[in-house]
């Protein structure tokens, strides 16, 4: 992979008076519940070692975008010739801000000018864990992917979005059907477990649904130029919503359009592994061993203990990481 790689942060800080109060103006606007949940604007102080962890993992980056309401972590080196920050209003249109939706902020990231068309997009719980070459997230030009047909199982609210995503492919993609060519992408060993999935898709004459790793994605930047040319009234009415609807649709569409078009080659499915913060144990191992090479520390707060396993996890982020990131001032 010789073409240039960018990296894209989107990060809010939930605890930012001025942001808080133009929210509240809009709340009215809230028709999901759990789109306004306060863990989902909720900073984290292990943040800085995602900086460390790209330094020391991703050396082959070419720059990280930062994408923000417009506030930045007090520590962050914002004249570091790597880090680009791009405000909200720098990019989206403004018809459609203020935003609190993360899928507006993601379907539109083609408009940033400066973004490179291979890019990879991580959201701000998902850390580097081990070292990584450029070839880890697109080779031949084209972004790596699972390509993993999975039935979609109905379990919480997010899966309406999921589901969105699949009759939109349904739509564009009448037939499931690989050409010969491609088949290597979709039923090889790198699969594990779920080719045996991909292979049984085959008599299903549609797409089921996708097995979705909340692990970052690598993106061509022309796809985005694509789907909003197939689909402009679709993702400008999600463009519109300020707050996550259950009428979304994600960027994780970008995704599934270069699986359907053989714009991918496979991924492993031990590439990368999702947590919940409250498995402290196994995300302190990950961390330490280089098991992984991306891992997602999703917060939830069930049982009302988010200080102490973040306290926990930040102590092995210290201890890998003791030294300050040129990122950091």
């Amino acid at each position: 992979m010789n073409n240039k790689i960018d990296l894209v942060i989107t990060w809010v800080d939930g605890t930012d008076p001025d942001w808080l109060q133009e929210k509240r103006l809009y709340e009215s606007d809230v028709e999901w519940s759990e789109s306004n949940n306060a863990n989902r604007y909720r900073p984290s102080e292990n943040f800085k070692y995602w900086f460390r962890a790209v330094e020391r993992y991703a050396v082959w980056i070419n720059r990280i975008f930062f994408i923000t309401y417009g506030h930045v972590p007090e520590w962050l080196n914002t004249k570091n010739p790597k880090l680009k920050i791009v405000k909200h209003t720098d990019y989206i249109p403004q018809e459609y801000l203020p935003t609190y939706n993360s899928n507006v902020i993601e379907l539109n990231l083609h408009r940033i000018e400066e973004l490179s068309e291979h890019f990879i997009l991580l959201n701000d719980d998902m850390y580097f864990a081990a070292p990584t070459t450029a070839d880890d997230f697109f080779k031949e030009n084209l972004p790596k992917d699972f390509g993993i047909y999975l039935p979609i199982t109905p379990r919480e609210s997010f899966n309406h979005i999921e589901l969105n995503n699949t009759i939109l492919m349904n739509k564009h993609f009448k037939k499931k059907r690989k050409p010969f060519s491609e088949w290597r992408k979709f039923y090889n060993l790198k699969l594990g477990k779920y080719l045996v999935g991909n292979i049984f898709s085959i008599f299903y004459s549609g797409i089921l649904g996708y097995k979705n790793y909340h692990i970052g994605l690598s993106h061509l930047k022309s796809t985005f130029d694509l789907i909003w040319e197939k689909e402009p009234k679709l993702l400008e009415e999600v463009s519109s919503h300020r707050f996550r609807q259950l009428s979304d649709i994600s960027h994780y569409v970008m995704s599934h359009w270069n699986v359907e078009s053989g714009k991918f080659m496979p991924q492993s499915i031990h590439f990368g592994k999702y947590f919940d913060i409250w498995e402290v144990e196994e995300i302190q191992g990950a961390i330490q061993n280089e098991k992984y090479k991306i891992i997602c520390i999703n917060d939830t707060d069930e049982d009302g203990k988010f200080s102490e396993y973040d306290q926990k996890i930040h102590q092995v982020f210290q201890s890998k990481f003791p030294e300050k990131s040129s990122f950091e001032l």
